[in-house]
């Protein structure tokens, strides 16, 4: 059987993905020091790897993590010679959030993170390493680039950085912004990631649920907690205040992601045969109780379950008028 390698493992949605891979591949998980004794050369510090990916005909790259610094993804990649295929972690938010975003958010924007936000440019820079690895081709060799851009990444132990910090950020209001959000499944990514790269897709690849919340279906989840009004321009308010509550690993430079729309849509997957099984407002109710869907009680899973149709079916009007247009554009 052909070896998948994993680079990104560590913690909770690390472990998750490599799990869920490791039923569907022969998985070398790249960065687990026992098992590169066979497979890379370790140098006295951990940063300073040689990767040895021989044998390894497809390469997944985690970015959820802060941590994973440019220097570590190049040096990876350099070792990736005989891989055919890379699917890559990134982020929505490399599209920035701007105030002349479309909603939702298609594959075709141009990606243009917003300056402030280092992990959305860290993520921007990965794709374009990414690309460029995919354009240095072996002469007569072929390779794929599978890039996922997921919403923020929520489960009920924990999410991703960006997750984590748009669920602290839930109730903060920031002047008369109030912009739609979408929460992502961990789930529903490692899914994703399941798909594209037993498949060999190319191209860059929106995950995100069916729709979205709307102002005010996340202010019925957030129930009778008070709304946080910070003041403008005080982005660094925000940060403090997100920071207090995720840790030392929130990122930083949010105000933007808090004032516009930045949700994206999930056509373009969904046409490439993935489904997601959590709406926003399920995953929401999910990360923000802290447990799995099933310990949820009846009435957290009813209120979830009607915001998650609610939201289908707006995406699903949204979809058949935006078809109208291009079909009458055609004419």
């Amino acid at each position: 059987m052909a070896q998948l390698a994993v680079s990104g493992t560590g913690g909770v949605i690390g472990a998750r993905v490599l799990h869920r891979l490791a039923q569907s591949f022969d998985v070398l998980d790249a960065d687990d020091a026992t098992h590169l004794d066979q497979h890379a050369l370790e140098h006295a510090n951990r940063e300073h790897y040689e990767y040895d990916l021989a044998g390894a005909d497809a390469l997944v790259y985690l970015r959820l993590s802060g941590d994973v610094t440019s220097d570590r993804m190049r040096r990876v990649l350099a070792a990736a010679d005989e891989v055919r295929h890379l699917t890559l972690v990134s982020s929505a938010s490399v599209y920035g959030a701007w105030p002349n975003h479309p909603t939702p958010i298609s594959e075709d924007l141009p990606v243009r993170p917003n300056a402030e936000a280092s992990w959305a440019t860290r993520h921007g820079l990965a794709e374009r390493m990414a690309l460029e690895w995919g354009g240095a081709a072996p002469e007569g060799t072929a390779r794929s680039v599978a890039i996922l851009r997921p919403a923020p990444v929520v489960s009920s132990g924990m999410g991703g950085p960006i997750g984590e910090a748009m669920l602290a950020a839930a109730p903060i209001r920031t002047g008369s912004d109030d912009p739609p959000v979408q929460f992502l499944h961990l789930d529903d990514l490692v899914s994703a990631v399941a798909l594209v790269t037993r498949r060999r897709l190319s191209g860059a690849f929106n995950v995100a649920p069916d729709g979205w919340l709307t102002p005010g279906e996340l202010r019925a989840l957030l129930g009778a907690r008070p709304k946080i009004r910070l003041p403008l321009p005080l982005p660094k308010r925000l940060d403090r205040y997100v920071a207090r509550r995720v840790g030392h690993a929130a990122p930083e430079g949010l105000l933007p992601f808090t004032r516009y729309s930045w949700v994206v849509a999930n056509d373009r997957l969904r046409a490439a045969g993935w489904a997601p099984r959590y709406s926003s407002a399920q995953a929401f109710v999910v990360a923000d109780a802290g447990m799995p869907w099933d310990d949820l009680n009846a009435g957290q899973r009813q209120h979830a379950a009607l915001l998650g149709a609610a939201a289908t079916l707006a995406a699903g009007v949204w979809a058949a008028a935006t078809w109208l247009r291009r079909s009458y554009a055609l004419r």
